[in-house]
């Protein structure tokens, strides 16, 4: 089941318009989930709003190591990168969504959680990489606190 649900969600982020293609961002996350004391590896995909400076729509995907189970997280956020001078060696960013978070406990049900994903960071400017470093608060039945950063690669022209 778990690589079941694995390749269903690098399937839906990677089932994007090829219109979008040349602004597009994928790459991978590292994220610490306070709550869990865990940390978690995944991937994310940036797919631009070519509509609205600043808006993209960011899937992203991560399992999380905590000590007895398994833990691990679908998230779907709206970004809005703020606009900064064309100088600036960071772009401020904000971002809300839903989030699907799995725990299986080594002995007991497993459960299913949706909730919302409230936080941001910053992308700092170098080249054709994206580095970038956020935080986020999960409200589900109980609020969750995540670090996370992440390395994107722009894909396409």
């Amino acid at each position: 089941m778990k690589k079941l649900l694995c390749a269903v969600a690098l399937a839906a982020m990677l089932g994007v318009p090829a219109s979008a293609s040349a602004q597009l961002q994928a790459g991978p996350i590292l994220a610490y989930h306070t709550d869990l004391e865990a940390v978690g590896v995944g991937a994310f995909l940036g797919i631009p709003i070519p509509s609205v400076e600043g808006l993209s729509i960011v899937p992203d995907f991560t399992w999380f190591f905590p000590d007895g189970g398994d833990y691990f997280e679908i998230n779907g956020d709206v970004v809005y990168t703020f606009a900064v001078t064309p100088d600036s060696p960071v772009e401020p960013f904000a971002f809300a969504g839903l989030n699907i978070a799995r725990v299986s406990p080594d002995f007991g049900n497993s459960d299913t959680d949706v909730g919302l994903n409230l936080g941001g960071g910053v992308n700092f400017v170098a080249g054709s990489l994206n580095p970038f470093a956020g935080a986020k608060f999960e409200i589900q039945n109980e609020t969750g606190f995540v670090i996370f950063g992440g390395l994107g690669f722009a894909l396409g022209n």
